[in-house]
This record gives structure tokens, sequence and C-alpha cells, in this order.
């Protein structure tokens, strides 16, 4: 490992102080000096179709689900690494449960020419956790037929019925994220009835209405809920927190003007998406993912009127955050904001598709062996747009490639941190065409909140 050398910069660039241990305190440094740059790889092949009722992911032959549930069959993965890319056959449809439909072939390519690359890739083998308390009542149920591996050409940007990324894929022992999918719908409009529905074991969702008061507190979240804002909707004056929670969506809502952070995902929580929400103003951290949270997917977010923005890992000793904090962050726009886009420990972190405008502190920070690799990013007016290590914290992985850096300075590189489209499926937008898209597409208002409470 290259040790990491640090210089600091001009004192006004620096606000407040540090603490190298929570990161949850005082404004950023400001490090600089880089190390070697990370190659990548591509899958080559597709997996064999899963034996679930949703159809798994298609070889060139391979079958879809077949159980009783009989799903349709997964999409065709993987193809050769020449020029054009490969094309392989879609998995049949389940047999025993009368699942017909093929999946539908799979396809990479490295065409310069095009606009996107299409990253296609088989999912990973469930992981286990042993400290998982999630009880019985966490579980939710996946509906027949569903394939959340699927990338979408659009990656969601008026709306999308699933994740892309980490949320989407098999991990401590859940499929994917559904949410409150199938369960009871409601319409929340005081503080009473949001923190009565949040705080059941229900499976919903729910539509808030109109700008709801927190009272100056961290509302607790429980499992299989969805949780979207009809127009002009804001939780203010507090956040929402997640402990030791997993099967929950967030879409359309504004969240300001909080009394700790406006989000918070902690203590084991995973599957989580957020989705074309407005994220301002907090005395701490605008969005935080800590203590061996995973499978979080960001996405299409307005980040604005805040310094210290999104916190991955709580702690440079908490080494057993290695192999958690799996988070895809993509299509965001973070607004002026001054540091932490994201500030990562130990976790496992993908960057895609981002603008990142006047950061005045640094752009994405990698740290204590995390592995974060940024690709067709916008940078704007960005003078230290990533970093490997950071203050106190010892450096970590950082792989860039294909970002556009417009008036800003020379990203920091290190080490080959890992390869993204061996985990799932995803497109990468040209970086260049991006500014007007994230900036009229980003946050609330865009998305149909009753099409996303399905």
């Amino acid at each position: 490992m290259t040790p990491n050398r640090f210089r600091f910069a001009p004192a006004f660039l620096v606000a407040g102080f540090f603490c190298s241990q929570c990161g949850n305190s005082g404004g950023d440094s400001n490090p600089s000096g880089a190390s070697g740059r990370g190659g990548s790889s591509m899958v080559g092949s597709g997996g064999a179709g899963a034996s679930s009722g949703s159809g798994g992911a298609g070889a060139s032959s391979g079958s879809g689900g077949t159980t009783s549930g009989g799903g349709n069959g997964g999409a065709g993965v993987g193809g050769s690494t020449s020029t054009e890319g490969g094309v392989m056959t879609g998995g049949a449809g389940g047999t025993a449960g009368g699942g017909t439909t093929g999946g539908s072939g799979g396809r990479v390519t490295t065409d310069a020419a095009a606009d996107a690359t299409v990253v296609d890739a088989t999912k990973p083998a469930d992981a286990t956790t042993p400290n998982d308390t999630s009880t019985a009542t966490d579980a939710p149920t996946v509906p027949d037929g569903t394939n959340p591996g699927t990338t979408d050409a659009g990656n969601g940007a008026d709306g999308a019925d699933n994740p892309t990324g980490f949320a989407a894929i098999p991990g401590m022992g859940l499929n994917t994220t559904t949410g409150g999918r199938g369960g009871t719908r409601v319409t929340v409009t005081t503080f009473a009835e949001l923190s009565s529905y949040l705080d059941s074991d229900d499976t919903l969702i729910m539509l808030v209405q109109g700008a709801i008061d927190l009272g100056g507190s961290m509302v607790p979240m429980r499992s299989n809920k969805t949780l979207v804002g009809l127009a002009g909707a804001r939780l203010v004056n507090g956040g929402i927190e997640m402990n030791r929670r997993q099967n929950i969506i967030i879409r359309n809502l504004t969240f300001a003007d909080g009394t700790d952070d406006t989000l918070k995902i902690n203590q084991n929580t995973h599957h989580v998406w957020v989705d074309h929400c407005d994220f301002s103003n907090a005395p701490d951290g605008l969005f935080d993912i800590t203590r061996q949270s995973s499978y979080i997917t960001i996405s299409w977010n307005h980040f604005h009127n805040h310094s210290k923005t999104m916190l991955i890992g709580h702690g440079d000793d908490a080494t057993d955050d290695t192999g958690y904090l799996k988070t895809t962050i993509h299509h965001n726009w973070f607004d002026g904001t001054e540091q932490r886009h994201p500030r990562v420990r130990f976790g496992e972190v993908h960057v895609f598709n981002n603008y990142f405008l006047s950061n005045a502190l640094y752009g994405v920070a990698s740290t204590m062996e995390a592995d974060v690799v940024v690709e067709g990013n916008y940078f704007e007016g960005v003078a230290y747009p990533t970093y490997v290590g950071y203050d106190a914290s010892g450096p970590g992985d950082l792989v860039e490639r294909n970002n556009v850096y417009d008036n800003s300075g020379t990203p920091q590189t290190r080490g080959t941190a890992f390869d993204p489209s061996a985990a799932y499926p995803y497109v990468v937008d040209d970086p260049a065409p991006l500014r007007p898209v994230i900036r009229t597409k980003t946050g609330v208002g865009v998305i149909d909140p009753m099409k996303a409470a399905q």
C-alpha cells in the first residue's frame, strides 16, 4: 500500500473543528496528493436461472424459476469482451408454476459512440449475517414475476418500479427491496399518524400529505414500508432513523431543517431505496449510513444548503463494518454542499452519474480501506473531486473512470477498489450532457407519487 500524504488547504476553506473518530462534528480538512489509478473488469457470462418464483438471470441457455411460483425468465447477461459485445439468450419461464415468459438477451457494448454503457452481471450469492437481529415480522413477500436485476434504460429519471444497484440484489437474507408493496395504503397528515404508522409492524404504503413538524425528534421507522410524499409534502424539524430494519422505500419527500440528521440508516439495517427526495439544512449530517448497514441505493435526490452531506461508516475503529455498507449512489445533485458526497470508511460504494457543483471542501473521500468506484460523474467547480484518506483517517481504495472535470482539480486515486458489474447490472449515462438532466429530474415533483405508491 502506498502511504497517503496529506496537504491541507488554506484555512478559509476549513470550517469548524474535527472529530477524526466519529466524523460527526465540525468541518473536514483538505489533504491532497495522488496515488496510482486502478483498473476494472467486465463479467463475461451469465449465471444459471434461479430456483425462486421470480426467474433468475438467464445464461446462454439458462432456465427461469422452477418452484411453485413459476416466475418469468431473467434477462440474459454477460457477453464477449469484443468491441461490439455479445448477445446471449434469456432464461426460459418457470415450469412448475406456469411461468412462460422467456428472458431477454443480455448485451455488453463498449462502443464509444453510444450515449450509455450497459453493464450486465450475475448476482452474487446471498450473504449471511450472524448478528442480523431482524424478526420474522420483518420478512417481506416478493411478488411472483419480479426481476429486480434488470436495468432501466432511463435510470429511473421519471420514476422506476425497482431500484438499480445494491438495493436490488440479494444479501443478508433478503432478495431485493420492495418496501410496502402488497400492503395497506394509508394517507398521513399529522405527526401522530406518521409516527404511529412508521412504528407499526404492518406492511404499509404511506402517502404523506402537507408539511409535518417532527417536533425535534428522530422518528423510528420499521421494516416493510414505503413512504411517498404527495405534492408539497415536507418533513421538517427532525428526521427519520432506522435501526435493525429492512426493506424500506422513501420517495418524493422533502426533508428540511433537521435537529440531528435528516435521515439515518443504522445498526444492520439493509435493503433501503431513497429516490427523488430533497435534503437540506441540519446541524449534523443530512444522510448517514453506519454500523453494518448495507444494500442501499440513493438515486435522483437533490442535496443543498448544507456542509456534511453523507457519511458512510461512523468511525476509524469500526473495523466490523468491513464487508458491509454496500451502497449505490447514482444521479444525485450535490448542489453547493461542502463535503462528504460521500465520505466512506470500510464500505463498498459505487458513485456513478452524479452532478457535483461547487463543493467547497471536496467531492468523494475513500478512507480506512474502503472500496469506492467513481464513474461517469460531472464535477463542476470542485477543486478536490476525490480524496484517498482524509483528516486523521487512513486511505481507502478509489477508482475513477469516465468522469468530467469542468473547472475542477485532479482526482486522487488508489488501488483497484471493486467491480460493480460483478454485483449488479447498471447503465452508465454519458456524463457530458448530464447537467441539464440532473438539474431537471432530481428532487421532488418529478415522479408520479401514486405510481410510486403501487
